[in-house]
């Protein structure tokens, strides 16, 4: 497994699966989707090799933020935060309750997902959601119920500042702008903060063929061609340049050495787990907005709005799909006696979804990345 440390040149723009509408603001989306990256390690690949890349990566892991050496990921949401006030100072932890099923509004008549418990907070204070990440320290926190600190917490405004840009419509058959009265649009990216680094893990399928036929046949070549010049790779919507450090390290290890999870759990008829989505959770979801897990039923769940999240490749075609943010937390409780590795994926099958490693041609690689809590 390979770890780049991305350090971009200049502004960075992520689209979702939405339409860009002219005459609109358009901004950039955050955390950007592990698709992007994805295609921004193939794409390089391609441009030097000439093969068809849609099978050679097994699997990524990210993108996360990492600030002076420390890795941070997306916050889990039922962590909140004290309400309408702008910094850190403590941080409160809403979960469905066995006392009572909170029949205060019934959940059919909101845009959430009907669920047996709705999770909530006990306290006197007033909280509310908001996004940020969180240190694997303060994660090793949130998974062993301990009191996470404000310097666990990463807030947006940390990590990047927004900076709008004026974009003009262009007629590709003129080559000169569009002339309609909406040629012009307003487009919101991102900067960095100086110490802020994006880091993600790529696992690639080293018995392809069609890498066997680029002579990458090893993780050793692999990591040869990515640290021959020029170490830059072109990320986002505007194909920005980004300057990359590489080198073998492992993501499933340092989770566990970090976090002191277990690397298989064991769990038991109708014991019950907290699912962490540290990337964006794809599903064709089912009438009721959740996904069908095999052998769970999901009681509870903390997320915030449903996120559009798109591909548009020449070898995959251009798709859509509804996904929940990066951070969303899932109740679940067992039907059956169960083994599952730690950290995992959520992949599908004819049934449904169920924990594994992912296999062959994926569509939104690197989503449906979770980490499991048990609870008790």
């Amino acid at each position: 497994m390979l770890k780049f440390t991305i350090k971009p040149f200049d502004i960075l723009f992520f689209g979702s699966g939405k339409a860009l509408n002219r005459g609109n603001v358009v901004s950039s989306i955050f955390p950007p989707h592990p698709t992007t990256f994805a295609g921004a390690i193939c794409s390089k690949i391609m441009s030097y090799k000439n093969i068809n890349i849609t099978s050679i990566l097994k699997a990524v892991y990210g993108p996360f933020i990492q600030k002076e050496g420390k890795i941070y990921v997306p916050k889990p949401q039922n962590i909140y935060k004290e309400r309408k006030k702008k910094d850190i100072e403590k941080v409160y932890i809403v979960e469905p309750s066995d006392e009572n099923k909170l029949k205060l509004f019934k959940s059919e008549n909101t845009n959430k997902s009907n669920v047996e418990k709705i999770p909530f907070y006990k306290g006197k204070e007033e909280i509310e959601p908001f996004t940020a990440f969180i240190s694997l320290e303060g994660l090793k926190k949130w998974l062993n119920d301990k009191e996470i600190a404000e310097n666990d917490i990463l807030l947006y405004k940390d990590i990047f500042e927004n900076e709008p840009r004026i974009g003009i419509s262009i007629n590709p058959s003129l080559y000169s702008i569009g002339g309609k009265e909406d040629a012009l649009f307003r487009v919101e990216f991102l900067r960095l903060k100086e110490n802020i680094d994006f880091v993600f893990w790529v696992e690639f399928d080293c018995v392809n063929n069609e890498l066997h036929r680029a002579s990458l046949n090893n993780e050793d070549e692999i990591l040869k061609f990515f640290n021959s010049d020029p170490r830059v790779l072109k990320l986002g919507g505007e194909m920005k340049n980004v300057s990359y450090k590489v080198e073998k390290d492992d993501f499933k290890s340092l989770i566990i050495k970090e976090l002191g999870v277990e690397k298989n759990l064991s769990i038991k008829r109708d014991e019950r787990i907290q699912v962490l989505f540290c990337s964006y959770g794809v599903f064709d979801f089912a009438n009721d907005r959740l996904p069908k897990i095999n052998g769970f039923e999901i009681y509870s769940a903390c997320f915030g709005n449903y996120e559009i999240i798109g591909i548009n490749s020449k070898f995959l075609g251009r798709k859509t799909k509804r996904a929940f943010s990066p951070g969303t937390v899932l109740w679940l409780k067992s039907q059956n006696d169960i083994s599952i590795n730690n950290p995992n994926f959520l992949v599908k099958n004819q049934n449904g979804y169920y924990f594994n490693d992912p296999k062959g041609k994926q569509e939104f690689i690197g989503t449906n990345l979770v980490l499991i809590k048990k609870e008790g």
